[in-house]
This record gives C-alpha cells, structure tokens and sequence, in this order.
C-alpha cells in the first residue's frame, strides 16, 4: 500500500524535551514518526488508542496502550487517510470521538452562550439600577438644584417674544398660581409666573418652579379655571421633579454614578443646554400622565372644578379638529382622547367637593391680551 506522509509530531521520554516534531507515516500496519534525528516510533494500529482534540478541536493523536508513545497530527486530512490506512480498524474509536467532541462543542457554545446572557443580564441589571438609584437621588436632592438649573434655562432661551409686564394679566396668572400652590407636591417650592407675547397655545414650567404662559393660551381659554388646570398639570412637572429626571437620563450613566456619589454639578452645568425650548414639553407619557393625575389632584384640593382642563382640551378639538402645530401645548402632549377620558374618570372618583371658580376678572384679561 502507498505510504502517506503528514507533519505532525511526537510525545516520548526517551526524546529530549520529551517533545519532537516529526513527519508522519501511515503505512498498511502502523503509524508511524520519524524525527529530524532519525528517531523512528510506531504504533501498530490493532494496539493504537486515537484520541481528537487539542487547542484546535481537530488534533488527532495516536497513543500506545501504555500511553508511553504518542504520535499526533492536526492536518485535516490525516483522520480520512488514517481510516484509509487501518482499513477501517479505527474507525469505531474515530466516530466516538467526532461524536464527542460534536457534544462537547455543542455544550461549549450553550456555556458561552449562558455566560454571555448572564453577563447581559448584570450588565442591564447595573445599568437600570444605576438609572433607578439616579432617579431616586433626583427627588433626594434640595429643590434649589431645580431652582439653579430653571434660572439658567430661562436665562438663556429665547421664548419666541417679549416678556408682557401689564400686571392685570400677570397678576391674574400669578393669583391661579397662588392658588394652586399649597396643595403642589412640594409646598415649599416658589413658583414665578412670566407672561409672553405669542400666538402659540402653551405653557411650560420648568424645573424650580418658574412658569411660563403664552398669551395665546390665554386668548384661547374660555375662563381662568381652563388655565388653572393647564397651569395645574405644568406645576406638576416640576414638583414631581420630571425635568431633572430627564436631564439625568439624557446625561447617561455616568453622570448618574456622578449623580449618586453626590456630585450635582455636572448636573446642573449641564442641565440648561439640555432643557431648551424645543423639547420643553417632550415628556414620556409616564410623565405626562403621572402630571394629569397630580394636576387633578392639585385643582380639587384647591376647590377649582378638575374637569376644566379636559373642557379645554374638548374646546381646541372642535375649534383645530386634529390639533395642528399651532396649538402648541395640545400638540407636544400625545394621546389626548386617552387622558381627557383618563382625567374624567380620576374625576369621577374623587370625593364630591364645593367648587369654587377662580376670581379673576377674565373678560378683562382678555381684553388686555388681545391690546398687544
């Protein structure tokens, strides 16, 4: 029979080192080595115990049955040409081993792939524990981070108009206000209403209590209770603290590790390039409905009618029909038909209460807008 002859090596005590490279040769009896000495080894194959594995996974190795001899040899042809050359005789132990080591590579890929999905599930365990442990030490922090980061963002926005000094109609938002604010979330909070001339309908609060108001809102609302309960829903946001919770989710994890070691700076220094205008408004509907129900709550404490903001909400519907980009607040709050629903139904559970409208002049409120 052709001999075929493999690079390879061999194991043997007799060898310095106890290690040698070697050509390898199958012959019709035995495998054999030859080193570059000229040591010879063989193994016959009726006495040839065959192991696959090594680093590679398809090093084949020829043991004798002392296991003092063995000869070893990773090209991918040599277990074909081995088969060829014991006429099969080691084709029993070659399939065992295959079947091994398929099983071992099966249970090697389900062991990385548990480890990997373990080491995901920690990673995102970390990760919104580190958000969950942020967001507490948001609402742990003293209400003049708030106040720190709304001046700042006031400061540098630029509200689309000028700011209305006629002290009827800010007195008159200033007075709602007032009256709404014992019964806020935070009732040591200071909120400043600022009055701007523009069409847009909207509102905003940002964090610390400093409250704006468009004049096209108030054009737009058929009494002071209507802006009561927008104004009630804004002042929510901030008492609930929902602008510094996303200034520190758009700050990531590492200010919110800064965050819970204490360190507010980052936040703060931050928070005002974050808190712009154009997203003022942008709140998760989490947020959005957590304001609703605080809102609610805020007016029936305050003895104002709760239903007055979901009667605004119907007014803008049937006056824009699919809220166009001009109403503005109506439009950066999603879902309206859920929470106007949403809103009558937190109503209707509420105790029944003697409902008081705001005192407020306004027709001449109105009347004093529509001047500018």
């Amino acid at each position: 029979m052709d001999e075929f002859v493999y690079s390879g090596g061999v194991f043997s005590d007799t060898i310095d080192g106890g290690r040698s490279g070697a050509e390898i040769e199958l012959s019709a009896g035995a495998v054999s080595a030859r080193t570059p000495d000229g040591d010879r080894f063989d193994i016959p194959f009726h006495q040839c115990q065959v192991e696959i594995g090594g680093f590679s996974g398809r090093m084949v190795f020829c043991r004798n049955q002392d296991r003092s001899l063995t000869i070893f040899c990773e090209d991918r042809k040599f277990r074909a040409a081995l088969s060829q050359a014991s006429a099969g005789l080691l084709d029993e132990q070659l399939g065992e081993n295959l079947k091994r080591r398929r099983r071992e590579s099966r249970r090697g890929r389900w062991i990385v792939v548990a480890v990997l999905l373990g080491i995901a599930l920690l990673l995102i365990g970390a990760y919104y524990g580190i958000r969950a442990g942020a967001r507490a030490a948001v609402h742990a922090l003293p209400v003049s981070v708030d106040r720190q980061i709304g001046s700042m963002v006031f400061e540098s926005m630029d509200l689309g108009g000028p700011e209305v000094d006629d002290p009827v109609v800010v007195g008159a938002m200033q007075s709602i206000v007032d009256r709404l604010a014992p019964h806020a979330a935070i009732e040591d909070m200071q909120f400043e209403v600022h009055v701007i001339d523009s069409p847009m309908v909207n509102a905003f609060a940002l964090p610390g209590g400093t409250i704006v108001v468009f004049t096209g809102l108030i054009e737009r609302a058929a009494d002071a209770d209507q802006i009561a309960g927008v104004l009630g829903h804004e002042m929510a946001h901030a008492t609930l603290r929902h602008g510094l919770e996303r200034i520190s989710q758009s700050l990531g994890v590492a200010a919110a590790v800064q965050l819970l070691l204490g360190d507010t700076g980052g936040l703060v220094a931050a928070g005002a390039e974050l808190f712009q205008l154009a997203t003022v408004n942008s709140y998760s509907r989490e947020q959005e409905n957590a304001a609703d129900e605080e809102g609610v709550h805020v007016l029936h404490a305050a003895d104002i009618d709760p239903l007055a903001i979901a009667r605004f909400f119907e007014t803008l519907r049937e006056e824009h029909g699919d809220m166009p980009g001009l109403v503005s607040w109506m439009s950066t709050h999603p879902q309206h038909e859920e929470r106007i629903a949403a809103v009558r139904d937190q109503v209707a559970s509420l105790p029944a209460r003697e409902y008081r409208p705001v005192e407020v002049d306004w027709a001449e409120v109105q009347r004093r807008v529509k001047q500018k």
